[in-house]
């Protein structure tokens, strides 16, 4: 009897969930993804939206983190199933790729060091301008007009340490992310300038023949917006 009762409750927890579903995102962009202390595990406000989807979904996912340029052959080459990563939707990358729903505005904000004598936006003219590598923001830099030289970084920790060692007198990147490192560590960054829209959004990304899963998640985002669990998660980061 034993025996009858544990397979039932395996048959029902596998048909329970019966999607596996890999999620690819980014190594480490807070207060999007965060490295737990040990490394072992993520979190952010992208890994509990995905992790609710996941759940709405019935879904089994699986969090793989990379280097945010490596996340596009990743899904191309069905390594990975979705991506949450900050990912700005543009359209450069509806070429290849399909999107949910935004679940943010998206807006780009330039930052430096506190003792940088660059404090509007039109003293950038001419400077180094850090960015990271896979985002629309050196695309951004090289439409403000204002001959700079853009120097490319995998990891933000990179970038932000090239603002330290002078490698760049500014770098740019996501809104939220600027404003994350403004408040971790006020008496070493100051924002230049006010945030500036950028694409279409922030948005899971997928490969084009899984519009029927993004149809899905387009469905849980909204559920979870009239219910207020979006807003929760929201305000646990933002």
């Amino acid at each position: 009897m034993k025996l009858l009762q544990l397979l039932l409750f395996i048959i029902i927890s596998s048909s329970s969930y019966s999607l596996n579903l890999t999620i690819g995102t980014s190594k480490f962009n807070p207060p999007f993804e965060v490295w737990s202390g040990n490394k072992s595990s993520l979190y952010g406000f992208d890994i509990d939206l995905m992790q609710e989807i996941c759940r709405r979904l019935h879904a089994n996912c699986t969090f793989e983190a990379y280097i945010f340029d490596d996340l596009f052959p990743e899904l191309t080459n069905r390594r990975v199933d979705l991506v949450i990563a900050s990912m700005i939707i543009t359209d450069e990358r509806k070429k290849h790729f399909i999107f949910s729903l935004p679940y943010m505005e998206s807006n780009s904000q330039y930052i430096t060091t506190i003792h940088s004598k660059i404090s509007t936006f039109d003293e950038l003219h001419g400077k180094k301008i850090g960015v990271r590598k896979g985002t629309p923001y050196a695309r951004q830099v090289l439409s403000e007009n204002h001959n700079n030289q853009i120097i490319f970084y995998e990891l933000i920790q990179d970038m932000l340490l090239g603002l330290s060692n002078n490698e760049v007198d500014a770098s740019l990147m996501d809104y939220e992310a600027a404003k994350y490192w403004m408040a971790s560590e006020p008496y070493t960054y100051k924002l230049i300038g006010d945030k500036i829209s950028i694409g279409e959004g922030y948005a899971i990304m997928a490969n084009p023949d899984q519009y029927v899963l993004i149809k899905k998640i387009n469905k849980i985002l909204l559920e979870m917006e009239a219910d207020g669990t979006y807003l929760r998660l929201y305000s646990e980061y933002f």
